[in-house]
C-alpha cells in the first residue's frame, strides 16, 4: 500500500489518497476502516493545533457577507470571534476570495490585499459567536434557530432575556395573588407549566410528518408559537393546539377559579381538552399532587346544590344501560371516558334485529337516532315490502309504478290506495299501519263494518234465545251473473285498480 501525501498552507505534510494492489483511492474512502483510526486521530491534532495557532497570531483577515440575515442579527454578529472559529469553512469550495481591494479608514486602499468572503445564509447549521448590542452578553447559537419564528426567542440573549421574564413574573398580578401559584421565572415550558407539560403527545409529536422542532417537553421555550399535539387526561383524545394558547387558557382558568372564591382552596385545576371544557368538566387534584382524591365535576356539584342528589346526571356512555347495551366497543375504549354528548363515532348493534351500524354518540344521546333498517332508512331484505308482507302488496292498487313498490319497506309512512279483496272496495292507507296487521287481517273499513253488524245481530239473537244455540245463515253462492254484475261495477268504477 502507498500513501501520497499533500502540504498544507503551513507546509506541513498531511495524507491526502493511498494507492492499494493497483487502485488509487482517496483517504476519506478509508476513513471507516481499522487501519486508518490513526489518520482520524492526526487529522483531529492538526485541526487543533491549527486553531491555536490561528487564536495565538489574532483573527485573519476573512470577509463575511451578511446580507441575506435580517438587520437585528447583521448587528448582533461577532465578526472577531468568528473569523477565528469559521475557519474551516475557507477551504470549502463554497467560500469565495475577494477580488477588491479593502478600504482603510483614511480612504485609501491597500493593494494586493485578497480576503476571503464568506456568505452567512439563515439555513446554516454551524455555530454561530453573537454579541448583543445592549448588554455586551456573547452566546453561540445557530442562524437556522434564530431565524426561525418558533424557537427565535429561545436563541436570542439569554442575558436580556432573564431580566425580561424576572421584570414579567414581577408586574403580573398572578404571581402576587394568593389564589394562582408563582411560577418560576424560568424560560422553559416544562419548569414554568408541569401540568401542561404532562400532557404532552410524546408518541405524535415524534413523528417527522407533524413537524414538530422539538425533541422532548424539555426543550420547549417560552413564549413559543408552535402548533403541538396534546393528550387529555380525562377522555384520552388528542387534538392540535401552539404552546401559548394552552398557557393562556391555563391562566385565565386559574383566573376564573380565583374569583369564584376558592383563594383559601388547596385544590389546583387540571387543563382538559377544549372538548371536555365545552361540556363543563372540570377536574382539581390537591396541591400535595395526590391524585387519587379527584374532586367531583363542576356539573355534579351543580346538581347537588339543585337538591338532585339521589339522581345521578347522565354524562357517559356508562350512564346509559340501552345504548351500552347496543354499543359494540373496542377493548381499549372505556366507556366511562367517552361522554354522551360528544361526536365520537361508535358501532352499534341493535337489540331487536341485530343490525350493526356505526353512529355518534350524540346522535343516539340526543337526537334519538335509532336503527337504520328498523326505520327502514337502510332497505335490506329484512324489512323490504316484497319480502316480507307479500299478502300486503297483493292489495295495493295497479296505479302505484311497480319500480316504487319493489323499494318500499314494512316502515314506509307512504298513504297508497288499496283494494280490498272481499267486497273489491278501495281505501287509503299508510304501509306501516297495514303492516301492523297480522296475514289475514282484513283493514278495510267496509267489511270491518259489516262484520261488526254482523256480530251485532248475532249478540241481539243470542239474547232473544237463551235456551237455542246460535247458527250463523248460510252464506250465498255467487252465479254467474252476479260475477258478471260486480266485474262490469269495477270497470265502471277503475279499469286499473286490480292487480
Amino acid at each position: 500500500m502507498l500513501r501520497s501525501f499533500r502540504s498544507n498552507a503551513f507546509g506541513l505534510l498531511i495524507p491526502g489518497a493511498c494507492t492499494i494492489r493497483g487502485r488509487h483511492l482517496p483517504v476519506s474512502s478509508l476513513e471507516g476502516t481499522v487501519g486508518f483510526t490513526r489518520l482520524t486521530s492526526a487529522r483531529a491534532l492538526f485541526s487543533a493545533t491549527h486553531l491555536l495557532w490561528r487564536r495565538q497570531h489574532g483573527p485573519t483577515n476573512v470577509l463575511f457577507q451578511l446580507d441575506a440575515l435580517p438587520p437585528n442579527l447583521q448587528r448582533e454578529f461577532h465578526k472577531d470571534e468568528n473569523a477565528v472559529n469559521l475557519t474551516y469553512l475557507v477551504d470549502l469550495p463554497s467560500s469565495k476570495i475577494a477580488s477588491s481591494h479593502e478600504d482603510s479608514s483614511d480612504g485609501t486602499t491597500k493593494s494586493d490585499t485578497k480576503s476571503p468572503v464568506i456568505k452567512v445564509l439563515p439555513t446554516w447549521a454551524h455555530i454561530v459567536t453573537w454579541c448583543c448590542a445592549t448588554c455586551g452578553c456573547q452566546w453561540s447559537a445557530r442562524p437556522v434557530d434564530r431565524t426561525d419564528p418558533q424557537v427565535a426567542a429561545f436563541y436570542s440573549c439569554p442575558r436580556c432575556a432573564a431580566r425580561t421574564a424576572k421584570k414579567h413574573c414581577s408586574d403580573t398580578p398572578l404571581a402576587v395573588s394568593p389564589s394562582t401559584p408563582s411560577f418560576p421565572p424560568g424560560r422553559r415550558f416544562a419548569e414554568a407549566f408541569p401540568l401542561l407539560a404532562a400532557q404532552w403527545d410524546a408518541c405524535r409529536n415524534s413523528v417527522i410528518h407533524n413537524k414538530v422542532l422539538f425533541e422532548s417537553v424539555a426543550d420547549v421555550p417560552l413564549p413559543c408559537a408552535t402548533i403541538v399535539w396534546w393528550s387529555c387526561p380525562h377522555c384520552g383524545e388528542p387534538w392540535r393546539e401552539s404552546v401559548n394558547s394552552r398557557v393562556q387558557r391555563l391562566v385565565q382558568q386559574q383566573q376564573k377559579h380565583s374569583s369564584n372564591g376558592n383563594v383559601k382552596s388547596n385544590n389546583t385545576c387540571i387543563p382538559l381538552c377544549p372538548s371536555c371544557e365545552d361540556r363543563g368538566l372540570s377536574l382539581t387534584v390537591p396541591k400535595d399532587g395526590n391524585e387519587g382524591s379527584k374532586e367531583k365535576s363542576s356539573s355534579e356539584r351543580r346538581s347537588k346544590k339543585k337538591g338532585n342528589q339521589n339522581s345521578e346526571l347522565k354524562r357517559f356512555l356508562k350512564d346509559s344501560p340501552l345504548l351500552l347495551a347496543e354499543a359494540q366497543l373496542q377493548p381499549h375504549e372505556d366507556p366511562g371516558t367517552i361522554a354522551l354528548r360528544s361526536n365520537k363515532l361508535v358501532c352499534w348493534k341493535c337489540r331487536r334485529c341485530t343490525y350493526e351500524f356505526v353512529a355518534s354518540v350524540a346522535d343516539r344521546f340526543l337526537r334519538y337516532k335509532r336503527c337504520p333498517q328498523c326505520t327502514g332508512e337502510k332497505r335490506t331484505p329484512l324489512n323490504l315490502l316484497s319480502i316480507q308482507r307479500p299478502d300486503v302488496l297483493r292489495e295495493i292498487a295497479r296505479t302505484v309504478v311497480r319500480g316504487k313498490l319493489l323499494k318500499m319497506t314494512v316502515h314506509d309512512d307512504t298513504v297508497v290506495p288499496f283494494v280490498c279483496r272481499s267486497c273489491l272496495s278501495i281505501y287509503r292507507m299508510p304501509i306501516r299501519l297495514r303492516c301492523l296487521l297480522p296475514e289475514g287481517a282484513t283493514a278495510c273499513s267496509k267489511c270491518m263494518w259489516s262484520r261488526s253488524k254482523f256480530t251485532r245481530e248475532v249478540v241481539s239473537v243470542g239474547k232473544g234465545q237463551k235456551g237455542a244455540p246460535f247458527r250463523s245463515p248460510p252464506k250465498k253462492k255467487r252465479g254467474r251473473d252476479s260475477y258478471a254484475v260486480v266485474d262490469n261495477e269495477l270497470h265502471l268504477r277503475d279499469t286499473d285498480l286490480m292487480n
